[in-house]
C-alpha cells in the first residue's frame, strides 16, 4: 500500500509541475507579447511624430500583436493536437500531423498579417498556386500515398507486429508488419525479405490480418491413393494431429475430385494464430508420416494460399 500511495504522489507530482511550469510559459508569453506591443508603439509613433515617417502605427502595433497572439495560439492547438491525437496513432504520426497544421496556420497568419498592413501579396499568391498545381500534378503518387498513409494510421486496420497478408492479384505479401509510415508500409515475409508496400496499395486491395483471430485455419490440398477409406483417413489424421498437440478438434476433410489413380483432398485445421508457422510444418510433417504408416501412397501435398 505503501508502493502504491508513493506512485500516486509522485504522479500528482509530475502533473503539478507541469501545470506550473505551462503557467510560467503563458505568463511569459503574454509579457513577451505586451513587451512587443510597447516596443512597436514607441517605435512607430517615433518614425511618424519625429521624424515625419508617414506609418499608420497604430494598426500596425495592432496588427502585429494579434498575429503573435495568434501565433501563440497555434502553437497551443500544434500541443493540444499532439497530446490529444499521440494514442490514436502515434507519436511519431501526431508529430507529423501537428507539424502540417503548424505550418499551414503560420503561413495563413503571415500572408493575413502583411495583407492587413497594406502589402499587395494577390501576384506572390498567383505564383504559390501555379507552383502548388504543379507540384501537385508532378507528385500525384506522393500526396496519394501521404493521404492514404494518414487515413491508414488514424483509421487503424492493422497494427505493426500484426501478422498480415496483402493479397495482390497474383503476388500476395504476408508477413509481418515491421512499419507504418505516411509514404508507405514495410513487410518482413517468412524468409525474412522486406519488402516495402506503398500505402495506396495497402488501401486499394484486401488485407487479412491473422493476428486479430487466436485461430488461423491451415488448408492443404493432398492427393492420395484413390482406395482409402476418406472417414477412416480423417480419423487417423485427427488422431495423429491431437496426439502431436497440433491444432484442435475440430478437423476436416473435404473431397476435391477424383482421377484413375488418386483422390485429391482439401484438409482444414484450425491452429493458434501465434504458432502458425511452427504448427504448418508440423502438420505437413505428421501427415507424411501418418502416410508412411499405414503405407498409404502420399502423391502430392502443399498449403493453399
Amino acid at each position: 500500500m505503501l508502493v502504491v500511495g508513493e506512485t500516486v504522489t509522485e504522479s500528482e507530482s509530475r502533473v503539478e509541475e507541469e501545470n506550473a511550469r505551462v503557467r510560467v510559459g503563458l505568463v511569459g508569453v503574454t509579457v513577451i507579447i505586451a513587451g512587443v506591443f510597447a516596443v512597436l508603439t514607441i517605435l512607430l509613433y517615433t518614425l511618424q511624430k519625429i521624424l515625419g515617417i508617414p506609418i499608420p502605427y497604430p494598426e500596425i502595433t495592432v496588427t502585429v500583436t494579434w498575429a503573435l497572439i495568434a501565433l501563440v495560439g497555434v502553437w497551443i492547438l500544434g500541443h493540444t493536437i499532439q497530446t490529444t491525437v499521440s494514442p490514436l496513432i502515434g507519436r511519431a504520426g501526431a508529430t507529423t500531423v501537428r507539424k502540417i497544421v503548424t505550418v499551414t496556420l503560420v503561413f495563413v497568419i503571415i500572408f493575413a498579417t502583411l495583407d492587413k498592413v497594406g502589402i499587395d501579396l494577390s501576384a506572390y499568391l498567383v505564383s504559390l498556386g501555379v507552383t502548388a498545381v504543379v507540384i501537385g500534378l508532378a507528385a500525384q503518387s506522393t500526396i496519394g500515398n501521404l493521404i492514404a498513409g494518414m487515413l491508414v494510421l488514424i483509421s487503424k486496420p492493422f497494427r505493426k507486429g500484426d501478422y498480415i497478408k496483402v493479397n495482390i492479384t497474383g503476388a500476395p505479401i504476408e508477413g509481418r508488419l515491421d512499419e507504418i509510415s505516411f509514404l508507405r508500409s514495410r513487410i518482413v515475409t517468412n524468409d525474412g525479405v522486406s519488402i516495402s508496400v506503398p500505402n495506396t496499395v495497402m488501401l486499394a486491395v484486401p488485407i487479412s490480418n491473422f493476428t486479430v483471430f487466436e485461430k488461423r485455419p491451415i488448408i492443404l490440398n493432398l492427393s492420395v491413393d484413390r482406395n482409402i477409406s476418406i472417414e477412416s483417413f480423417r480419423s487417423k489424421i485427427q488422431a495423429a494431429v491431437l496426439n502431436n498437440g497440433e491444432g484442435d478438434s475440430d478437423i476436416r476433410l473435404y473431397v476435391k475430385g477424383f482421377d484413375e489413380d488418386s483422390i485429391t483432398l482439401d484438409l482444414w485445421v484450425q491452429v493458434a494464430t501465434q504458432n502458425f508457422l511452427k504448427e504448418r510444418s508440423q502438420l505437413v510433417h505428421t501427415i507424411k508420416k501418418l502416410c508412411d504408416q499405414e503405407s498409404i501412397l502420399l502423391k502430392r501435398i502443399e498449403l493453399q494460399t
